[in-house]
């Protein structure tokens, strides 16, 4: 009789009772808050600029590539190194599939392959996490929000989300993810419930980061942007202090719920805002 090759430790670990399982806790969103912001002429993305893990600091956590179908932004929550290593293998997978893109001739089919080569990374990142756990007691975050320029005659911008579990999809709404999230989706609920124009959405924007900033835990530093389409030459547009923003912001706010509007013509109203 030959005996059976013992169990590795990812069998091991498959076999354990219910109640271990229970144990193992997904890490939440270590920093950030960031979003996306769905405009009727474009899109913005946005983030804080605060890092923290073992050590707090600030960068930048948006960046922009371009590749054979157009350009996209990119920002997230979570892990650092698994936002960089999603961040840096995204690039790569689009890359590969530039012979794809340059024979696509309808967004549809440009999105499809977008879609599918981010999918591939995060299902890669995320098998290769649980195959090989650093922490076996924690499973890392990962969420991502994307915004692309699809170029061409049928030129459009859309918005992506990879969510915390894994699934990636296309979205026609605003989008937030990290630690303020919910601050910023309640201000962008009141404010903004559906698109506006960009020039109007920018100042939404900086509203909605800015109060998650002084709300929740993890955030803070600048306020950036990047909008599609964007200006020439592409730059980001950073907030540094939002004092002056939030007091005229609230200041309006007061104006529109508080004042007499039954007793006030469009135009008087109007002038107060």
């Amino acid at each position: 009789m030959t005996s059976r090759p013992p169990l590795n430790p990812y069998q091991l670990r498959k076999l354990q009772p219910m109640v271990d399982k229970r144990k193992r806790r997904r890490m939440r969103p270590l920093m950030t808050v960031c979003a996306g912001f769905l405009c009727t002429d474009g899109i913005l993305i946005g983030a804080d600029t605060e890092l923290s893990g073992e050590s707090k600091y600030h960068a930048s956590k948006l960046s922009r590539a371009t590749f054979a179908g157009g350009e996209y932004a990119l920002t997230g929550t979570g892990s650092v190194s698994f936002c960089g290593m999603a961040r840096d293998f995204i690039w790569g997978a689009l890359d590969d599939a530039e012979e794809e893109f340059t024979k696509a001739r309808t967004v549809e089919r440009k999105a499809k392959i977008f879609s599918s080569a981010v999918d591939s990374v995060i299902k890669a990142i995320l098998t290769a996490y649980i195959e090989h756990p650093t922490y076996p007691d924690q499973i890392p975050y990962l969420e991502l929000i994307l915004g692309v320029h699809f170029k061409g005659e049928d030129e459009q911008m859309k918005l992506m989300h990879c969510a915390g579990d894994g699934g990636v999809e296309w979205i026609d709404h605003h989008i937030t993810a990290g630690m303020g999230a919910d601050i910023a989706m309640r201000f962008i609920t009141i404010l903004s419930p559906g698109p506006r124009p960009m020039d109007v959405m920018k100042a939404i924007a900086f509203l909605c980061i800015a109060e998650a900033k002084l709300g929740a835990e993890g955030t803070s530093g600048d306020s950036q942007l990047i909008q599609f389409p964007h200006p020439r030459p592409p730059v980001f547009q950073t907030w540094y202090s939002e004092s002056p923003l939030l007091e005229i912001a609230e200041e309006a706010l007061e104006l529109a719920v508080c004042a007499p509007r039954n007793k006030l013509t469009d135009a008087d109203f109007e002038g107060r805002l």
